[in-house]
């Protein structure tokens, strides 16, 4: 019966350690509101928008921000293709409605969490294999080398 404990409270053990990793790599920053690029370049124009956060993905701008009576935790997100037309519409709409927080980001190329993660457990689980290996193999030539 202990055993059946015991082996339970392991896995159960196993799970939290690992949902818990999960949830680390995982964790949102707050509520979000999609809008589309046609609503975002309206609601820029209307001057609604308190602060932008322009990174580039690839052939396009992704953008975070906060409309006027958001709170502290919310924003929205947006795509905008990257091309002239949609930065001369964002600079015009920025200088004419003085938008103050603005922040753009060059392209991130910093790994993921879960690259890391992976990246720096597989030499020690390589190392673990190799050792199971060994002590496996010495097991059955003592097994092998027993008298009969």
């Amino acid at each position: 019966m202990k055993r059946i404990f015991r082996s339970k409270v392991f896995y159960l053990l196993i799970l939290l350690v690992t949902l818990g990793i999960v949830l680390v790599f995982n964790n949102d920053k707050g509520p979000t509101e999609k809008l589309s690029e046609d609503e975002f370049f309206t609601t820029l124009e209307d001057g609604k928008v308190t602060f932008l956060k322009v990174e580039p993905q690839n052939s396009v701008y992704e953008i975070k921000g906060q409309l006027v009576g958001y709170e502290k935790d919310q924003y929205f997100i947006t795509s905008v293709p990257n091309s002239e037309i949609s930065l001369d519409r964002m600079n015009n709409a920025v200088r004419e409605h003085d938008i103050e927080k603005i922040e753009f980001t060059t392209e991130d190329t910093a790994t993921s969490g879960w690259v890391t993660l992976f990246t720096t457990s597989i030499p020690f689980v390589i190392i673990f294999l190799l050792f199971l290996v060994v002590l496996l193999f010495t097991v059955v030539i003592k097994r092998l080398n027993r008298p009969r």
